[in-house]
């Protein structure tokens, strides 16, 4: 269970280090689905940031699209190279999407071994 696991060690929790990877990373956007900031750390783990504005729905909606976004990223993490901050901000359309497509998409963005 610990390679698709999601450790608390692996989430970006405080808001400057979403800005540092905002600011200073780089952006690349998919769409109306989501955008997507990374950002090479010199830790030895990829860490991820989900933002889900009021835009993205209700509540229900919003931890809906945390969901599948924190389920790619456990499929995808051990395919990223090289360690990285990773900050998806969801879209509008990430709600309706099966996971499958949302990890194609996270997929081409991120610079991963194929």
């Amino acid at each position: 269970m610990g390679k698709f696991s999601f450790r608390k060690s692996e989430r970006l929790a405080k808001r400057p280090q979403f800005e540092q990877v905002m600011n200073q990373g780089r952006k690349h956007c998919t769409g109306t689905f989501c955008t997507i900031f990374f950002l090479p750390n010199r830790l030895d783990r990829k860490r991820l940031g989900i933002i889900a504005s009021k835009k993205t729905g209700n509540a229900v909606a919003r931890n809906f699209t945390k969901r599948k976004i924190r389920e790619v990223f456990r499929h995808i993490k051990g395919r990223i190279e090289p360690a990285m901050d990773i900050v998806i901000i969801s879209g509008r359309d990430l709600v309706s999407l099966p996971v499958s497509v949302i990890e194609k998409k996270v997929f081409q963005s991120l610079p991963v071994k194929r």
